[in-house]
């Protein structure tokens, strides 16, 4: 709706802020909000009008050429920016959907000779259209739009531009290994529950980059080495000098040295010292036999 009265910055925001657009059009629509000349001397500007040189913008913004072109035509369709072209010196903005710049009109006694511009309407055009864009993709957010409306099913993110930017904003952080539908979704219940209508992007952005998976699992800490047992039978410690794969020869080569009877003397003393059976009795006798050097291992 036109008005009369240009509205102050304040009003400018909240316009803005009600209206999807991309990022690199409100970052434009802000600046322009904020030159815009309320005395009619203001940058050599009417008033009602923001002048600037298209470098300004550029140096003002950080934003390419190109990108201030296609923001420029997205402002001219949403609130009727119009351009007043002056060369070798700033250009005239004004926003001719929200208020209507001649109504504020300085009358030319009032002006300098220098500051003094008269514009016609019909001279206020939003120039030639901006040259089809050669480029394909973009990494950076101007082409997305700067507002989320909030639906109840929330749909599939991947229709919507904002796959990407999700996809980016996880990176790095908790939520990296998350569902970008997930997310998405989230999102969307989140600003449902709190009645919300529409959101801002970096509110998206922020979602994102401190979500928390629900179910985290922490790795299990090692179990502590158990200690090897430790042996304390006595007859495994007296067999354990002679290898037990060398049983048969300890047996010959014992009773041929110290006799057979000798032999089944000493298995009969270990087996009724140690209450031991006869088998572990026998390796006990070869283990001390090679302990002492009578048979070899």
């Amino acid at each position: 709706m036109t008005t009369s009265t240009i509205p102050r910055s304040g009003d400018f925001m909240r316009l803005f802020a009600r209206t999807p657009m991309t990022g690199a059009a409100l970052r434009i629509a802000n600046l322009l909000a904020g030159y815009i000349s309320y005395d009619g001397k203001f940058r050599g500007a009417p008033c009602g009008f923001a002048a600037f040189t298209m470098k300004e913008l550029q140096a003002m913004t950080g934003i390419s050429d190109r990108t201030i072109r296609s923001a420029l035509d997205e402002l001219a369709h949403l609130f009727g920016l119009t351009i007043v072209r002056r060369h070798h010196d700033r250009h005239l903005f004004t926003f001719s959907k929200v208020y209507d710049a001649d109504a504020n009109a300085v009358p030319d006694e009032d002006l300098a000779p220098a500051e003094t511009v008269n514009i016609s309407h019909e001279k206020r055009v939003t120039g030639s259209p901006p040259p089809p864009s050669l480029y394909t993709r973009t990494k950076s957010n101007n082409d997305t739009t700067s507002i989320i409306q909030i639906l109840d099913g929330a749909g599939s993110v991947y229709q919507t531009p904002f796959a990407t930017i999700i996809e980016d904003a996880k990176k790095g952080t908790e939520a990296a290994g998350m569902d970008t539908q997930f997310l998405w979704k989230g999102f969307h219940m989140l600003n449902a529950r709190n009645d919300r209508s529409i959101a801002p992007l970096s509110w998206l952005i922020a979602f994102v980059r401190k979500a928390k998976p629900t179910f985290q699992h922490k790795p299990k800490a090692p179990a502590p080495p158990t200690p090897p047992a430790v042996c304390t039978d006595p007859v495994l410690l007296m067999a354990k000098p002679a290898p037990f794969a060398n049983r048969a020869f300890h047996e010959s080569d014992l009773r041929r040295v110290i006799g057979a009877d000798a032999y089944e003397q000493r298995v009969a003393a270990i087996q009724s010292t140690y209450n031991a059976p006869r088998f572990a009795a026998q390796l006990a006798v070869h283990g001390q036999a090679v302990r002492e050097g009578t048979i070899d291992r």
